[in-house]
């Protein structure tokens, strides 16, 4: 982790060093709000989660490298966080005239850290159109579960708890827009959509036919955020 984020801050000084002859960089710090969530894609035959947002700060280091004075690129390496919180509902088949209904309730949170090298176009109006990729790399994850068993049956099996299987990495685009207040400072505020997989959640059911074979209950999570920050240039 320490030698990548070495090497991220290599390229963005180099960055900067090869754009001094076009206009003078500029550094600054960039803190704000995330507002993140998640695209979930079940395996076939399962019911889809119901999921809401979680609010996350983001914030980190910021560079504005001109390219001309239309043309600059805006690269970030930012703390963010991430997740949400999200509900699902099974059924539970164990044996002959044997159900039970589970309820469940989520909370996914996550922390990365991010490079986001940003193609930016200034418009004469202080307003800025963003667009650009995204690698973020996974620091700390946790996942809480809750389930709660409906049944009338009280001697029902117990069943194991729900399962979430990580990825480090995720790569995504950005898409935004910023308005400068003045030449120090800036509002903005952007979409971010995962295309990798972030990780998985998994429930072990029965289908209680004659065989009882097990099946897994499977979703397939990715990324997606808005972010709204305020940037001090210097």
């Amino acid at each position: 982790m320490k030698n990548i984020i070495t090497l991220t801050f290599i390229a963005l000084v180099s960055l900067g060093v090869n754009a001094q002859s076009l206009l003078p960089t500029k550094y600054g710090i960039k803190v704000g709000v995330n507002i993140a969530n998640i695209i979930s894609t079940p395996n076939n035959g399962v019911e889809n989660i119901d999921n809401t947002s979680l609010i996350g700060l983001a914030g980190g280091f910021y560079m504005e490298i001109a390219l001309n004075d239309k043309w600059y690129i805006n690269s970030e390496v930012v703390y963010a966080q991430k997740g949400a919180s999200f509900d699902y509902d099974f059924i539970h088949d164990y044996d002959v005239n044997h159900r039970d209904e589970h309820n469940t309730t989520n909370e996914l949170k996550l922390a990365y850290v991010e490079l986001n090298p940003t193609i930016s176009y200034k418009t004469p109006y202080k307003i800025a159109l963003n667009f650009g990729p995204s690698v973020s790399y996974l620091i700390q994850s946790d996942y809480i579960p809750n389930e709660t068993n409906t049944s009338e049956i009280a001697d029902h099996e117990l069943l194991e708890e729900s399962i979430y299987t990580e990825e480090s990495l995720d790569v995504g685009l950005n898409l935004g827009i910023s308005y400068y207040l003045n030449e120090d400072f800036l509002i903005d505020g952007k979409v971010s959509t995962g295309f990798m997989k972030i990780g998985e959640v998994s429930q072990e059911t029965y289908t209680g036919d004659a065989s009882n074979e097990a099946r897994s209950n499977v979703f397939e999570l990715k990324n997606r955020n808005i972010v709204f920050s305020i940037a001090y240039l210097f």
